[in-house]
């Protein structure tokens, strides 16, 4: 594993240029993001309909989707600590449990979930991991968690095809095409050693290619670790319990929502709330979910009611995380610079 590979963001330097004026404009951006498509939903929902259907919930179904839920914490956690022995590295379930509920809190009030992953990967590192490893440990592990919503996506087509118009039905498929092709051309061409790259000398053997070349073999040899599949399989979990949670709320809501119907609309709503636009996935979470309710002919403000539920309850749940994150920083600030 080249050492040189994505050593920076995580190593410490005392001449950092102010650049928080250049900060402070993407967050800006991020929360009108969030502001304002929580704001157009808010202005066509029929508050009446929604009060009634919150009142005459169903408090039990209510409480299993929030245990349900629940159940992606450790599910995640597991995934992060699969994909870091697939890398070469090892930590105790606690510790990885631990670190997931840190990220999962900083994830709530930071833009999107950059700075959740960022923080997973600062205390990961600082708890002695190579920062080259930790940070290719990071693409792999998002990476699994966009294949585990493409092989649902795949699972819930059929239903999608018969309520969704063609373009958008098909599109589902033409993505899962594109991201397949993509993996498997990447795989197939890190067996290509680099100096046989179509580049010039003075390219290929330069410190980027030959760092970013390494980095492609370290992932194809990731992929065929066996817990690499396992971090697959724990990524297809997570979005499984978020599918029944919907479910769940849903039917709480009196909405006869089915699981062919959640495996055919929610990966959406799971790819919307991961990109780094809103706050903690809020606004485009809601907007994808509503959009699907109303392909299936439900309600758009039961949709939204559902989705700010699933939500609340994420918030609710990885409000200890804050603990774990103050406990993290004391822990790992004692240790020595684990830059290598």
């Amino acid at each position: 594993m080249p050492q040189a590979l994505l050593d920076p963001p995580f190593t410490r330097s005392d001449a950092v240029p102010d650049t928080a004026p250049a900060r402070r404009w993407p967050t800006l951006v991020k929360l009108a993001v969030t502001v304002a498509i929580l704001g157009l939903l808010a202005a066509g929902a029929d508050w009446a309909a929604i009060a009634a259907r919150l009142a005459a919930a169903d408090p039990w179904l209510l409480a299993a989707g929030v245990a349900v839920k629940a159940f992606t914490l450790p599910l995640a956690a597991l995934r992060w600590r699969a994909v870091g022995r697939a890398a070469g590295f090892s930590m105790s379930r606690w510790m990885s449990f631990r670190i997931q509920m840190a990220s999962g809190f900083v994830g709530q009030i930071l833009p999107g979930s950059l700075g959740a992953d960022l923080l997973r990967g600062w205390f990961t590192w600082r708890l002695g991991h190579p920062a080259g490893a930790v940070t290719l440990t990071l693409l792999v592990d998002r990476l699994l968690a966009l294949l585990g919503v493409v092989l649902i996506g795949l699972a819930g087509l059929p239903r999608l095809v018969a309520v969704a118009p063609p373009a958008v039905a098909w599109s589902v498929l033409g993505a899962a095409l594109v991201l397949g092709a993509g993996v498997a051309a990447l795989l197939v061409a890190a067996r290509l050693p680099r100096e046989r790259l179509p580049l010039p000398a003075r390219l290929r053997d330069g410190k980027p290619v030959r760092a970013l070349w390494g980095a492609v073999a370290e992932l194809r040899a990731m992929a065929l670790r066996p817990a690499a599949w396992m971090a697959l399989l724990h990524a297809v979990g997570v979005h499984l319990a978020t599918i029944a949670t919907t479910v769940l709320f849903a039917r709480a809501f009196g909405l006869p929502l089915g699981w062919l119907d959640g495996l055919a609309i929610v990966p959406a709503a799971i790819v919307a709330s991961a990109l780094p636009v809103s706050f903690g996935g809020w606004g485009v979470r809601e907007g994808a979910m509503v959009a699907g309710f109303v392909l299936l002919g439900f309600d758009a403000g039961a949709a939204l009611l559902v989705s700010v539920m699933i939500g609340l309850s994420i918030a609710v749940l990885t409000l200890p995380g804050g603990v774990f994150w103050l406990l993290l920083r004391s822990e790992t600030s004692s240790l020595p610079d684990s830059s290598r």
